[in-house]
Formats: C-alpha cells, sequence, structure tokens
C-alpha cells in the first residue's frame, strides 16, 4: 500500500534530517574545538613567556653569582604563576635550582583535553645573560654587550590549562547539542511540510486511482507546488497518463479491429456474438430466432488480386467494408474473419425473412460496387444465414459464438456451391454433412500416417483386338469397417494437403507394382492419377524421377492421369513439369477430356500421348456419337491415343471399336480388381497372348 510506504518515508526523512543536523552541528564543533585549542596553547605559552621575561633579571643575577637560594627563591615565585615546573642551570649544564608544582590525579577527560590542548608538552626556554666583566677596545667587548652565564627553563601546568578548556568543551558541547537536535527538528518539519505531506496527498491520490480506468483520475498539484519541482513531477505523470491512454486506445483498437479495414475482427466479433446469445435467450419467445448471423464470402476474389495486384484487392475490401456496415443497423455487429470473408451479427431479428431481406441488402450493396480505384470490378457474394435459437436446436451445436460461425460457414458454403451471388439458410443437414466431414478428416489424417490405403487395378484393352494394355491404379479405403469411396475422401484431402502424401504413397506402390510385373511377366503400363496439388508443385517431377529410380520402373510403364480441368486451370504454370515428365519417358494423359474448356492452341503445346474420353460422353453411345466421334477425331489428327472410360454395353465397345478408338476401360472390360487379380490377368495374357474375355 502507498500510505504507509509514505509515512515509513516520513519517519526515515524526519530521522535524516536530525542525523544531518548533528552531522553538520558536530562537525563545526570540531573545528570550534580545534580553533579554541589553538588558541589556549597560544594564550599559555604567553602568560608563561611574561612570567619568565619578570623573573629574568634575578635569575640571571643568581646564576652569576651561584646563589641557589636566590634562584630557588626566584622559581618559587614561577610555580605559582601557573607554571608546572621551572628550573635555573648554569653555562655548564649543571642544575641550580628546581621547583615543581604537586599536581593532582587527572581524570580522563582531562588527560583527553590536555592531549588534545598540549600534544608535544611544551617548555619555555630563556638564556641568562649578565653584563661583560672584562672590557676591552675589540668588537667583542664593546660597550652594551651581555654574557650568558645560564638557562631558565619553564614547563606549562597542563592540567590547569586543560581543566579550563575542557570546562569550554562542556559547555559548548551541551549548547551544540541542543542547537543541533532543534536544527533538525526544523529541517523535518521543512521537509514534511514541503515534500512528506505532499508525497501523502499524491500517494492518497494515487492508491485512489481504479486500476481498470486510471485515465480520467489525473493527480492534483499540491497547493504551492505548482512551480517547483514537485509540481513538475505530476505534471509529468499526468502528461504520461494521457499517453497511456493514447497508447492503449490504439492496443484496444489494435487487438479488436482489423487493421485493413477498421472492422471488428474475430476476437471482438466472438465476444460481441456470445454477449449477442446472451441477450437473445434471455429476451426469446419459442419458435422465434432473435439474433441471425450471416456468413459473408466474396465470390471469385482471387482473381481480382491475381489479376489487379494485391493493393486493388485491399482497397476493394475496404469498399466492401465500407458497403457492409451501410447495409446494417447501428446496434448490429459487422466484421472482417480474414481474407475476404465478413460475418455480420444482426440482433433482434424477428423471424427469418427479416434476415432474408438483410441479406439481400448486402447482396444489393456489393452489387452496386462497381469501380475500385481507377479498375471497373464485379462484385458478388455468398452469404450463409443461421438463426438462433432455432438453428443451434435443430442443429444440435453448442449455442456460442463459435458453433453458430461454423454453421453459418457450411450454409455459406453451400451458397457457393450453388453458383454464388445468392444466400442460404443453415439447415440440420449441413451441420451432419460438417460433422461427418470432421469424422472423415480425422480419419484420413490416421490413414495416412499408417498408410491403410489399398490399390486396386481396372485393365485396358485393345479396342480392335481386345489385347491387355495396362491398367489404372485407383486408391481404395476402407474407414470404420466401410468402404469410403473415392469421391467422397479424395475431395477432402485435396482441401487438407493430404493428397500430396497420398499421391506419393499410390505412386511408390504403383511403380513396384509395375516392375514386379515387368520382371515377372512382361512389361504392362500402370496409369496414376495426379491431383492439381502435386502437379502444382514445382518439385513433384523429379518425385516422379526419383520414384522410377528407386524401383527400377522403366520409365514408358508409368503413365500420369491428369483431368482437364486441373491443367487448363493454368497452362503456362504446368508446361515446365509437364515437359520435364515428358523427358523422363513418362507417358501422359489428360482424363475426362471434353468436360471442361479446352483451347486447341494449348492443346497441340501440350506434351500428350492420350486423350481419355469421359464416361458421360460414352453413356450416350451409340445414340449421341457426336462429343465422342469428334473427340477420337481431334486425338487422330494431334496424333494422340484415345481410351474410352465407362463402357459397359457391347454396344458402346463395337462403335468405338469402328470409330477407331484405341483402348477401352470400363465394367464390361473388368471391374477394379485387387493386385493379386490383376497379376493373375497379366499372367494370362502373356501366357496365351490372346484377347482377354469379357466379363459381365
Amino acid at each position: 500500500m502507498a500510505i504507509p510506504v509514505l509515512r515509513s518515508l516520513t519517519l526515515k526523512q524526519a530521522i535524516h534530517a536530525v542525523l544531518a543536523a548533528f552531522v553538520i552541528g558536530f562537525a563545526i564543533t570540531a573545528v570550534e574545538f580545534t580553533w579554541t585549542a589553538s588558541h589556549e596553547r597560544t594564550m599559555a605559552l604567553a602568560r608563561i613567556g611574561e612570567a619568565a621575561a619578570l623573573v629574568e633579571g634575578p635569575a640571571a643575577t643568581a646564576a652569576w653569582l651561584i646563589d641557589g637560594d636566590l634562584a630557588g627563591q626566584v622559581l618559587d615565585g614561577m610555580v605559582r604563576a601557573n607554571a608546572g615546573w621551572a628550573e635555573i642551570r648554569l653555562g655548564d649544564g649543571t642544575l641550580l635550582a628546581r621547583r615543581e608544582q604537586a599536581a593532582p590525579p587527572m581524570t580522563l577527560l582531562g588527560r583527553a583535553a590536555t592531549a588534545l590542548l598540549f600534544t608535544d608538552r611544551p617548555i619555555l626556554v630563556h638564556d641568562l645573560a649578565v653584563p661583560a666583566a672584562d672590557r676591552s677596545t675589540s668588537a667583542s667587548s664593546a660597550a652594551g654587550s651581555r654574557r650568558i652565564v645560564g638557562r631558565l627553563a619553564v614547563g606549562i601546568d597542563t592540567g590547569r590549562a586543560a581543566a579550563g578548556f575542557l570546562a569550554y568543551v562542556s559547555a559548548a558541547l551541551v549548547a551544540g547539542t541542543l542547537r543541533n537536535l532543534l536544527i533538525g527538528l526544523a529541517m523535518a518539519a521543512v521537509f514534511h511540510r514541503l515534500l512528506t505531506r505532499p508525497l501523502l496527498q499524491i500517494g492518497r491520490a494515487v492508491a485512489r486511482i481504479d486500476p481498470e480506468k486510471p485515465y480520467g483520475q489525473p493527480l492534483v498539484v499540491p497547493r504551492g507546488h505548482a512551480d517547483d519541482e514537485l509540481g513538475f513531477v505530476i505534471t509529468r505523470f499526468n502528461h504520461t497518463l494521457t499517453l497511456l491512454e493514447q497508447e492503449h486506445d490504439e492496443l484496444r483498437r489494435l487487438a479488436t479491429r482489423c487493421p485493413l479495414t477498421g472492422l471488428a475482427n474475430r476476437a471482438l466479433l466472438l465476444d460481441r456474438l456470445d454477449h449477442a446469445i446472451d441477450l437473445a435467450e434471455r429476451s426469446r419467445e419459442p419458435g422465434v430466432g432473435r439474433l441471425a448471423v450471416l456468413y459473408v464470402d466474396l465470390d471469385r476474389f482471387k482473381r481480382v488480386n491475381d489479376s489487379l495486384g494485391h493493393g486493388v484487392g485491399d482497397l476493394l475490401l475496404c469498399r466492401v467494408a465500407e458497403r457492409l456496415g451501410a447495409s446494417v443497423r447501428r446496434c448490429d455487429t459487422v466484421g472482417r474473419l480474414g481474407g475476404d470473408e465478413f460475418l455480420v451479427v444482426l440482433e433482434r431479428v424477428a423471424d427469418g425473412e427479416e434476415a432474408a431481406m438483410v441479406a439481400q441488402r448486402l447482396l444489393d450493396g456489393l452489387s452496386a460496387l462497381r469501380e475500385v480505384g481507377d479498375h471497373r470490378v464485379h462484385v458478388t457474394a455468398s452469404i450463409g444465414i443461421v438463426l438462433h435459437p432455432m438453428d443451434a436446436a435443430a442443429g444440435r451445436v453448442t449455442a456460442d459464438g463459435a458453433g453458430l460461425m461454423r454453421m453459418a460457414d457450411s450454409a455459406m458454403q453451400a451458397a457457393k456451391t450453388a453458383g454464388g451471388n445468392r444466400f442460404v439458410f443453415h439447415t440440420r443437414d449441413m451441420t451432419d454433412r460438417a460433422e461427418t466431414r470432421l469424422r472423415l478428416e480425422a480419419g484420413l489424417r490416421e490413414a495416412v500416417a499408417a498408410k491403410s490405403f489399398e490399390l486396386v487395378y481396372q485393365p485396358k484393352i485393345e479396342a480392335a483386338g481386345g489385347r491387355l494394355t495396362g491398367f489404372e491404379a485407383l486408391i481404395r479405403w476402407r474407414h470404420e469397417g466401410a468402404a469410403i469411396s473415392p469421391a467422397d475422401f479424395i475431395p477432402v484431402a485435396e482441401d487438407t494437403g493430404l493428397i500430396i502424401e497420398i499421391g506419393h504413397w499410390v505412386l511408390e506402390e504403383a511403380c513396384r507394382t509395375a516392375t514386379r510385373w515387368a520382371l515377372d511377366h512382361g512389361p504392362v503400363p500402370v496409369a496414376v492419377n495426379v491431383s492439381a496439388r502435386q502437379l502444382a508443385d514445382p518439385g513433384f517431377a523429379r518425385l516422379v524421377e526419383q520414384v522410377l529410380q528407386r524401383h527400377g520402373t522403366p520409365p514408358d510403364l508409368l503413365e500420369l492421369e491428369i483431368t482437364e480441368t486441373v491443367i487448363m486451370k493454368d497452362v503456362r504454370h504446368h508446361l515446365p513439369t509437364l515437359n520435364r515428365l515428358r523427358a523422363l519417358g513418362v507417358r501422359i494423359a489428360i482424363d475426362d477430356f471434353g468436360t471442361g474448356y479446352s483451347s486447341l492452341a494449348y492443346l497441340r503445346e501440350l506434351p500428350v500421348d492420350v486423350l481419355k474420353i469421359d464416361r458421360s460422353f460414352v453413356n450416350d453411345l451409340p445414340h449421341a456419337p457426336d462429343i465422342a466421334s469428334t473427340v477420337i477425331a481431334l486425338a487422330q489428327k494431334l496424333l494422340l491415343s484415345t481410351v474410352a472410360e465407362g463402357v459397359e454395353t457391347a454396344e458402346q465397345r463395337h462403335w468405338l471399336a469402328e470409330a477407331g478408338c484405341n483402348c477401352l476401360q470400363g465394367f464390361l472390360i473388368s471391374r477394379p480388381l485387387s493386385a493379386d487379380a490383376a497379376e493373375a490377368m497379366v499372367m494370362t495374357a502373356f501366357a496365351c497372348n490372346e484377347a482377354l474375355p469379357l466379363t459381365a
């Protein structure tokens, strides 16, 4: 706590002030004592010197006459004049007389004072001289010359001098102590008045600041401190609080807002959505949805980024954010989840019809957006709508923000699948499909880790002669005891990126099988399907080369089937990879030919060996042969082989053979076979060297 700390500071400050006063006072007193001691010593020497000067004549006479009694009388006078002792010696050093004063024992303070006053036991010495007895005309016997007959030595009575000095010191110490104490207390009072008390006031003010909202409570400058250092500190503190408030607001904005559009971000959306759910549940009526969540995703936004650049794409997102915000009420929330995905939370919605009206208003507002910068654009969106609490209860989803967002996302995906530029309400089927997909994805990841897949092989034969020409390797997967159709799990693998590992495994198994068959029976080509993600990988051609080398597979025994839509989606990007594969000697086939848009100019440039006629065109035979015959003719003109998929009737086989199709594949020839059954077919084909019998 701030207040006890400041009170402790007050006590410490008072103690420090008194100590400072005492230290300074004692330093001054020490200087005074030193000066006084020096002065007392000088005065004592002066007094003894004056007394010695007065008896100098009688002492000289006594020494001249060698009169001990007279010398004793002289010395008695000196001792009475505060001399500690005195003596007279003749010129040859003989002691004539000596007198010494009896000194009482000295106290400890007396000895200390004596040591301070007289560190060297001072002695005053006078030479005793008389007029010369012999006079002559020489310079040495000139009139006024004197003769040294003895020496007077006097010692100062240090005890008496120290007693006076000690009395002075005692009085000075008492007075100095009182003075220092008063000065210290005065300093403490001044400090308390000018510093400690204002600090206490500041501490109390700081203690009252709410940590959650500290910025609206500036400190008040104490009276009289506006222009001093304390006022400066408080002013700077308040300024720092203001800066912190600004920084806190900016951090809060960055933490809860999209930096590009300024809309609420995912964290703030979830918070607002949970709050709206609470309000809806408190005020809901049976059968009425009080809350609607709209998941908005722009259609074909990637094309804008790819063709016009990310700068224009960012500007478009800002314009979309403005349109969305202008199309809803102030009580509603619009946020950006990321990329081109937005979320709109509508509170107090009466029913689905009102939510549909808002969704249509959003679509109309976006379609009216025609220009972004200097570029003309056409903006549409797919919107998924979920109502709460009705859809949450029907979908068996936890009534929280994340659950509603997932449901709205599923509905948006359905709108996008339906062609976009529309809104779709969430249904229970969407939730079931989403849950199924999640379970499927989890199982698929486990299968990839354990490599628990299987390859089956569907044979291809000559249309005319019926001889075996190769197999197409098809992947199969059993999950939870049931066979999962590739049409169900391959799209999931594509979306999650697992198709890369799955495709690698298929390639390894197919090459291993083709090599074993070639060594044991004879060369039989095996075709493998290649996904869009695999073909887009710059290292795919190198991977194929490594697999071929690892298993010793001749390149002409491997055929890579790539769907027409995958190749034509970005021909220029895929062409280098296809050329590197062709350089390896690998055969390349275009699968499902005719189902997508193909440019004949590109078709001439592609290193392709085979065109596979899609089963949808084969199903029309022989009643609607136009497309099939066109594909066969095109392949013949381009010197390409053709394979017809999905041949199931003898009429279809007969027509294709007559039309010049090279190979057939379908249930009429054989269903997909296990590796052992396919190997048995290979062994039979090479053993008999005859046409294979047709199976039902």
